[in-house]
């Protein structure tokens, strides 16, 4: 219901059409409540895994491991090294096949080692050995040598040997 006032119209609601309104509003939100439920099936859009074999990458693998959980600090060339690493194991990894999961995570890999390169000197934040972990089980079948924190690392890192 409108009412003609100086200088223009206004609206004007008697309580009943407030009341409307808000039952309107109130079945509005039951329905968009209830569409969002959650139970979202987004399987079809998602690329089928491939689990890589980690003995074919256990080197690389072992390297990252050892830069990622040592309980020293991050200088600067071990800040280079662990993003050089990573760099080499998302190009292996993308190589490995024409997989869409593998690409998707080899694009994780080159995120996380543009990450490395940024990180403080202080001991690695948990974030990169969360995410570490978390690609390193998305990729390669679980292994008992793969490391989880400092504690798992095997003893001072061989030298290496020419091939």
């Amino acid at each position: 219901m409108f009412r003609q006032v100086p200088g223009g119209v206004e609206a004007v609601c008697s309580t009943a059409d407030s009341r409307w309104f808000s039952v309107g509003l109130l079945a509005g939100a039951l329905v968009v409540l209830q569409a969002c439920q959650g139970n979202a099936d987004f399987s079809d859009a998602m690329p089928a895994p491939v689990t890589l074999s980690a003995g074919t990458y256990r080197s690389e693998i072992m390297k990252i491991d050892r830069l990622v959980f040592e309980s020293q600090p991050f200088n600067s060339e071990r800040r280079q090294s662990l993003a050089q690493s990573l760099e080499e194991l998302s190009r292996s990894v993308r190589s490995a096949s024409d997989s869409r999961f593998l690409k998707i995570e080899s694009l994780e890999i080159r995120r996380l080692a543009e990450a490395a390169r940024n990180l403080p000197s202080s001991p690695p934040p948990r974030a990169l050995m969360d995410n570490w972990m978390r690609i390193r089980s998305n990729l390669f079948e679980d292994q008992a040598w793969f490391a989880r924190s400092a504690a798992d690392l095997p003893g001072p890192e061989p030298p290496a040997v020419a091939k």
